[in-house]
């Protein structure tokens, strides 16, 4: 007969059995990888190149992947307004490389446009987007390349006068792997641009996210025509003592005021007038001579 002891022992056993196999079903693998939330694969380590596009960042502040393919980063370049732009998907292995292929293409378009923004400029914004994990960015470049917009689909900018203050960032601790991370690359970005009388604005995108404005002033504005000079009005003594200098080659004012009958001070001082209007130069002896722009005046007026 099975004594208390026996059934007792039996029934511990059974317990420990039942315990094991419970530990060995929860360490068991997911299928596929997939973790024990259910979600395929680990987190992306900072900088990793991910398959499935940018990710969110977990509470720990894991850097987004890489986007790759439909999700990489797009730069629109438009010729006239009139016709379609020319895409160009940007794709590189990891973030680093990512916003500094971003910058450089932006900055060669510009500039094959006939743009004239600074590259320090277009490096910051293109940094800027690391706070947007790269969701669906769009680089848009138009008037001849003095107009750069740059969209996403991020959390946006809610406070956009603070955004430009230095000191104010949203960066963390991952993030500045990459980046400064100190809230000085919009207000630099601002004051660089201003220094060529451009402006940077910041809007709110369709659908959720912020969109960056680069403005340069028009090349015509920029480059502005140099001003017509007003004719030149000679006084009667000055086309005299113009008309001796044709003459005689050269002269100082000694032998202008003998020839002219003018005192020696009046003519010196014509003398300092017209040189400064360009017309004659000194030759260093005191005697001055008609330049080219002196002997163009007076075959108009003779």
């Amino acid at each position: 007969m099975e004594s208390f002891l026996d059934r007792l022992l039996a029934d511990e056993g059974a317990g420990a059995q039942r315990h094991a196999t419970r530990s060995a079903s929860t360490a068991a693998p997911h299928p596929r990888g997939a973790t024990a939330s259910g979600h395929a694969g680990a987190s992306p380590a900072p900088g990793a190149v991910s398959t499935a596009g940018p990710q969110d960042p977990s509470p720990a502040g894991v850097l987004p992947g890489v986007p790759l393919g439909l999700e990489a980063p797009r730069i629109a370049i438009y010729d006239t307004l009139t016709s379609p732009p020319r895409v160009v998907a940007i794709e590189e292995e990891d973030l680093p490389a990512l916003i500094a292929s971003l910058a450089e293409k932006t900055y060669h378009h510009c500039r094959e446009q006939g743009g004239q923004v600074p590259y320090s400029v277009i490096q910051e914004l293109i940094e800027n987007l690391l706070h947007a994990y790269f969701r669906d960015v769009v680089i848009t470049i138009l008037d001849n390349g003095q107009t750069i917009r740059i969209s996403d689909h991020g959390p946006g900018v809610d406070d956009k006068d603070r955004a430009f203050q230095p000191g104010f960032t949203t960066a963390t601790a991952y993030q500045r792997q990459i980046i400064r991370g100190v809230g000085s690359g919009l207000p630099l970005a601002r004051e660089s641009l201003q220094f060529l009388r451009g402006i940077l604005t910041v809007e709110d995108n369709l659908g959720g996210g912020a969109v960056f404005t680069i403005k340069m002033p028009s090349t015509s504005e920029a480059q502005p025509e140099p001003a017509v000079a007003p004719p030149v009005r000679l006084t009667t003594r000055q086309t005299k003592v113009l008309v001796l200098l044709m003459e005689l080659g050269s002269a100082g004012p000694t032998a202008i005021a003998r020839e002219l009958g003018f005192s020696p001070a009046t003519v010196f001082r014509e003398l300092v007038v017209l040189q400064d209007m360009g017309l004659i130069h000194s030759l260093g002896d005191g005697k001055r001579a008609l330049r080219e722009e002196g002997l163009r005046l007076l075959e108009s007026i003779l």
